[in-house]
């Protein structure tokens, strides 16, 4: 017996090994040719669904455009200004089935996904092409979804938009029922997280993430937007890691650094399983965290170091914040503006909200303080990491920005309203 647990620990600590590198979560891609675009076997009514076409694709991102710190002025952190760039994957919005025309992207959404939006009632049928090289998927938070639709592999039997293969695409149907919507006593509007969830949570780090906006018919506007909001912006707090390392590698030089015989197994067996997976380099503990420290974009919408552009507003504007993060158990923030003070959730004045991993959040705010101001994360290695951005506040006595839907309010500059 006494043998006998320890191959047993092995044996779980190998299969969490293999899940954190990727490889028991790389299905067989379970969509290659299925269209999807139905709700519990049938097709939403037209009048009331919403279409958009959305596309995984490869881009070389910048986090630091500028190429410098544009709040501070201070020299970048060497290996930033020396690794700016890195290959992500991204949700690109088309125009139409046909993935030729890209919708124009909004500046201050950065890295974010396409805003998919509609109001209590509506459903949102988003085709899906998957234009990288592994399966991925997009699954929504808050909306109401049948299995097919769920976008999430695991056992037993995913639906057909668990996993959609390289080159396939599938037509998610998600509706927004009583539920995905705000209580009588919450803001107008939620915010919703949608992300791909085919293996880790490695998927949001490549890039893939979005918002989805539910607003009450009862406070929207006709065109669906909530009607007590004059802007919207939408800010993902969350480290990036661009260090390669990973965390297998992390317990990898941790078990080196020990000696720890069970975990030095646990790594070998991984090592031999995982073909597709290069086996952690021999490095140091010490040297190892050091790489990954130097590897974290620590940003607001994928830009660091104020370098995220687009958060301007008209002063006497009511506006609204959806407030997001994901990422590991560093990622819990603190965003907190300058100048200016917020309603959380519609419940409490503040002037820094909270949140943890896959929070979701609104702050409303009256513009009532013209001038550029500070958006940071209030805990201090975030700060110092470059998590902080500009936004301003344009006076009524100089030419503000355009106050027109398509672009005081998230997506709304490709939404297809359903008919009336």
């Amino acid at each position: 017996m006494k043998r006998l647990l320890p191959l047993f620990a092995v044996a779980a600590l190998a299969w969490i090994a293999l899940r954190t590198l990727g490889v028991a979560a790389q299905p067989a891609a379970v969509v290659a040719e299925d269209p999807g675009g139905t709700f519990f076997g049938r097709k939403p009514e037209p009048q009331k669904t919403r279409r958009y076409f959305v596309a995984a694709e490869p881009e070389t991102w910048d986090y630091v455009p500028a190429g410098k710190d544009e709040v501070c002025g201070l020299a970048l952190p060497a290996a930033v200004a020396a690794n700016r760039e890195n290959l992500k994957l991204r949700y690109v919005q088309y125009t139409d089935a046909t993935f030729t025309t890209k919708v124009a992207g909004t500046p201050s959404l950065g890295i974010l996904g396409p805003v998919l939006r509609g109001v209590v009632g509506e459903f949102l049928a988003v085709t899906f092409l998957n234009r990288t090289n592994q399966p991925l998927s997009m699954h929504p938070h808050g909306v109401k979804y049948d299995k097919d639709s769920e976008g999430a592999f695991y056992q037993p039997a995913p639906g057909k938009g668990a996993a959609v293969a390289p080159g396939a695409r599938f037509t998610y149907v998600w509706q927004l029922d009583e539920n995905s919507g705000p209580l009588p006593g919450e803001p107008s509007s939620k915010g919703w997280l949608y992300h791909s969830h085919v293996g880790s949570d490695g998927e949001a780090n490549l890039g893939l993430v979005g918002l989805i906006i539910v607003t009450d018919p009862r406070r929207a506007r006709p065109d669906g937007t909530p009607a007590d909001v004059d802007r919207e912006f939408a800010t993902l707090f969350m480290i990036f890691d661009e260090s390669g390392q990973g965390t297998t590698v992390q317990d990898a030089a941790a078990a080196a650094s020990s000696g720890d015989a069970v975990n030095n197994l646990l790594i070998a067996t991984a090592q031999n399983v995982a073909k597709d997976v290069a086996p952690p380099p021999k490095i140091s503990f010490e040297k190892n965290a050091e790489l990954v420290e130097q590897g974290q974009r620590l940003a607001i919408n994928g830009r660091v170091f104020g370098n995220l552009s687009g958060l301007e507003m008209n002063e006497g504007e009511r506006v609204r914040w959806y407030l997001l993060a994901l990422g590991s158990e560093q990622d819990f923030h603190t965003p907190h503006w300058h100048g200016v003070r917020v309603v959380e959730n519609g419940v409490r004045r503040t002037d820094v909200v909270e949140l943890l991993p896959a929070s979701m959040k609104v702050a409303d705010l009256v513009a009532d303080n013209p001038g550029s101001w500070l958006l940071h994360c209030h805990v201090d290695e975030h700060m110092a990491g470059g998590m902080f951005a500009r936004f301003v506040i344009h006076s009524h006595e100089v030419v503000g920005v355009d106050r027109s839907p398509a672009r005081a309010f998230l997506g709304m500059a490709a939404v297809a309203s359903p008919k009336p």
